[in-house]
């Protein structure tokens, strides 16, 4: 009887929990301003894209998030209320290898995901963004593609 009791408490005391649904990637910068953009991004630069839209039926709510995970800085944008679209803003966030932390809202000039839509059964994305005040670098306006894979 008090294995049935701990069962049913463990099992109906347990919060419900929506797993997140991501895609994860290797994005390249196709073109970066200079020399606004200075050290902070260059064409040919690469690094990790972590990419969580928006979207009840995902699990992931109603805002977005992007995040750059580079080797020398990071940097993380998000859309409070909405997905990734051309003309938004986004809040970015960033944090250098001099462990600068800073912030500035920058502006979303190109977003476009090929599929357009995304859900739980797209594995693979591809991503053509361009974005200003990239890692909060006041101008710095740069172009990223992106190979995403929904993480299993």
């Amino acid at each position: 009887m008090k294995r049935i009791l701990v069962f049913a408490l463990t099992v109906f005391s347990a919060p419900s929990v929506n797993a997140e649904t991501l895609w994860i990637g290797n994005a390249f910068v196709t073109t970066a301003v200079q020399p606004t953009c200075g050290s902070a991004a260059a064409v040919g630069d690469f690094d990790r894209v972590i990419y969580r839209p928006a979207g009840g039926s995902l699990g992931n709510g109603a805002d977005s998030y992007f995040a750059y995970i580079g080797q020398r800085a990071n940097f993380t944008m998000t859309v409070p209320g909405n997905t990734f679209t051309a003309g938004l803003n986004y809040a970015g966030q960033g944090v250098s290898s001099f462990i600068n932390f800073s912030s500035k809202v920058g502006g979303i000039t190109n977003w476009t995901m090929a599929p357009p839509t995304l859900d739980a059964s797209v594995k693979h994305a591809t991503l053509t963004a361009t974005l200003a005040n990239f890692f909060t670098v006041t101008g710095c306006t740069v172009s990223l593609r992106a190979d995403l894979e929904l993480v299993p």
